[in-house]
Formats: C-alpha cells, sequence, structure tokens
C-alpha cells in the first residue's frame, strides 16, 4: 500500500496518513476515502497529519487536485479538525500554494499546515487544542 491510514493516537482524535516513496493519485483518493470513514466513525474532533517526508510528488497534480476537490465537495466533514503535513519541500509546499490559488473556493477554511516531523506536527495539534 502507497499511503497507509491509521489513527495516529487511542483518543481517535488524529488520522495519520503515511505516504511511501512512490504514490500515485489513486493512492491518495483511497487514503481520502480511508480518512474519511475515520472521521465519521467519532462525534469528536478529528485533525489529519499527512507525513509526505521522503515521496514525491506524481505529475499532472493540477488536474488531479480538481477531480479530488470535485468529487470530495466543497467543505470538510463537521468534525475535521486541523491539516498539517509533515515533511513537506520546496517543490510540495509549492503544490500546495499553486492549488490553493487555484481551488481557493473550494479549499476556503481548509488550509493546511506545516511541520517539520511527526513530532512537531503532533505538538502543533496539542497546542491548537488548547
Amino acid at each position: 500500500m502507497a499511503i497507509l491510514t491509521r489513527w495516529d493516537n487511542r483518543d481517535k482524535t488524529a488520522i495519520l496518513l503515511e505516504f511511501e516513496s512512490e504514490w500515485n493519485w489513486d493512492d491518495l483518493e483511497q487514503a481520502f476515502q480511508e480518512a474519511d470513514g475515520y472521521i465519521i466513525s467519532v462525534t469528536h474532533q478529528v485533525d489529519i497529519i499527512l507525513d509526505v517526508e521522503g515521496s514525491s510528488i506524481p505529475k499532472d497534480f493540477l488536474n488531479a487536485i480538481k477531480r479530488l476537490v470535485q468529487e470530495n465537495g466543497d467543505g470538510a466533514r463537521d468534525n475535521e479538525g486541523h491539516r498539517i503535513v509533515v515533511g513537506a519541500n520546496k517543490a510540495l509546499r509549492a503544490v500546495y500554494s499553486t492549488a490553493q490559488n487555484t481551488f481557493k473556493k473550494h479549499l476556503d477554511g481548509r488550509e493546511i499546515l506545516f511541520a517539520t516531523d511527526l513530532s512537531d506536527a503532533r505538538a502543533i495539534l496539542r497546542g491548537l487544542r488548547r
């Protein structure tokens, strides 16, 4: 499996998506569907951590993001919390910036935070929950 999706803690307040070095857009769509199933299985807020350290971005990202946005609708689940990306290199941050500008209407309120490592991501979430 190119993207492993699982709860990040026993309290089920965060989901961790771990990306292998090679993945494709279908893998990401499947991981998002799995994460969505986790989110709707509980009533409390669930944050999402995407650990992309060491992975590369598949080509044709604008068309893939457009498809994901169209298929997943305009809004997050009511209990979907913060989104943190771990290990994003300059290229991935540029992709995010481009997607945020291109699909602003669809991604408004679904901003992504960046962390250097998994410990940092968890610390950010602890701070945001206070």
